[in-house]
């Protein structure tokens, strides 16, 4: 009995010291240089992760006849032209978040007319001191969850098929509602338009 209790603190000293180690192995493979990277990278994977979000100057949005104007002055936004809901400068700050870190679904060679993009449904244009950068939302994917998105810059353009999501902070400063799906082109489009949205609360909530 004596024998049994003089090696309970050994065998306790045993396992707090493998527990200890268990704990910083996962603290290295969490926050190990190259998944810091990887990390890093994947956050800036939108069409326009080469663009800080800060660096934009002004914006215009424009809805069919209607457009807003918004300046930033002193790190903050104003309004020049329209009307917007009280929190326009939240949901502007997050607009531009999803666009320079949400990646594309997929892209495409060629435009096609259920992209709803002649005209577009949204155009989204920013100003940096490089240029303009012009963001042209179109008609929702068959499935619904998905917009077709066409990118303007330096007199290049590019389509794709973006996450709902990313047009919806710019739709809410111009109270415009989310648009109806693009008719099924054939059956095959279900599976090669790849609805993938990873980590929705985080681009929306994150700081990043």
């Amino acid at each position: 009995m004596l024998d049994r209790l003089a090696g309970w603190p050994r065998r306790n000293a045993w396992a707090l010291v493998a527990a200890a180690a268990a704990l910083l192995l996962t603290l290295l493979a969490l926050y190990s240089p190259d998944r810091q990277k990887g990390l890093a990278e994947y956050q800036a994977a939108g069409p326009m992760r080469h663009i800080q979000t800060s660096d934009i100057v002004a914006l215009r949005i424009v809805a069919g006849a209607r457009q807003w104007r918004f300046e930033r002055r002193a790190s903050a936004w104003q309004i020049v032209e329209g009307t917007a809901p009280p929190d326009f400068a939240t949901a502007l700050e997050t607009g531009l978040r999803l666009l320079h870190n949400t990646s594309p679904e997929r892209g495409f060679d060629s435009e096609a007319p259920d992209f709803g993009l002649t005209p577009p449904a949204l155009r989204v244009s920013l100003a940096t001191a490089g240029g303009a950068f012009d963001v042209e939302f179109g008609s929702a994917n068959p499935m619904g969850l998905a917009r077709y998105v066409r990118i303007r810059e330096h007199g290049l353009s590019a389509l794709y098929l973006m996450p709902g999501y990313v047009a919806e902070p710019w739709e809410q400063v111009a109270g415009k509602p989310r648009p109806c799906a693009a008719p099924a082109r054939q059956r095959g489009d279900f599976h090669s338009e790849r609805l993938l949205h990873p980590l929705l609360g985080f681009y929306l909530h994150s700081g990043f």
